[in-house]
């Protein structure tokens, strides 16, 4: 198979848009002190957009510069953006983006699997709280929660409602965008 030239621009055009739109909505919450990350909504989008290794790019070369641009932490959660993106893939090809209440229970299982994924990251290298949404789990270990429980306890209570509002927005963009940018998947 081989991609034509016009194929690897618009996937290349289309995802950097998503990779900036992840920096820069992530860049916006961490600014306004918003207690959730805000940093995945280009990368479900991007499943909408571009073929699986894009999508999947999108996640990890977001991490990469918002570790520059936003916190120096935030490349240690690349792997939560490669899971990210595959269940967003696998989300969009079942058509689950299409709908709103489907969509707010895609981003609900992303949230959960994403905390478990990056919960032994902010433990392991952070002691527990990396920045202003792991604020929670400083509270929680303050209130007699062992670590482990604290950071899973509030990563998931965090990463649920910022990925439940990250797939409300992709929801609420593809019912805006025009068809001829979705992949054939879910026109």
């Amino acid at each position: 198979m081989t991609i034509r030239s016009a194929d690897l621009t618009r996937a290349s055009v289309l995802a950097a848009a998503c990779i900036g739109l992840n920096i820069g909505l992530n860049k916006i919450a961490v600014v306004l002190s918003l207690p959730i990350f805000m940093d995945t909504v280009g990368t479900i989008l991007a499943a909408a957009f571009v073929p699986p290794v894009f999508v999947v790019s999108v996640g990890v070369v977001s991490n990469l510069i918002g570790g520059v641009v936003t916190h120096p932490a935030i490349p240690f959660y690349t792997g939560t953006q490669i899971v990210v993106a595959l269940m967003a893939i696998y989300a969009f090809r079942r058509g689950w983006l299409s709908r709103l209440l489907p969509a707010l229970a895609v981003g609900l299982a992303i949230g959960i699997v994403s905390a478990i994924v990056s919960a032994p990251i902010t433990v392991v290298m952070f002691g527990g709280v990396t920045d202003g949404a792991t604020a929670l789990n400083a509270i929680l270990m303050a209130a007699g929660q062992d670590i482990w429980t604290a950071v899973i306890s509030g990563t998931i209570i965090v990463s649920s409602i910022d990925k439940v509002i990250a797939a409300a927005l992709v929801y609420l963009l593809l019912r805006r965008l025009p068809d001829r940018l979705k992949l054939a998947g879910e026109r």
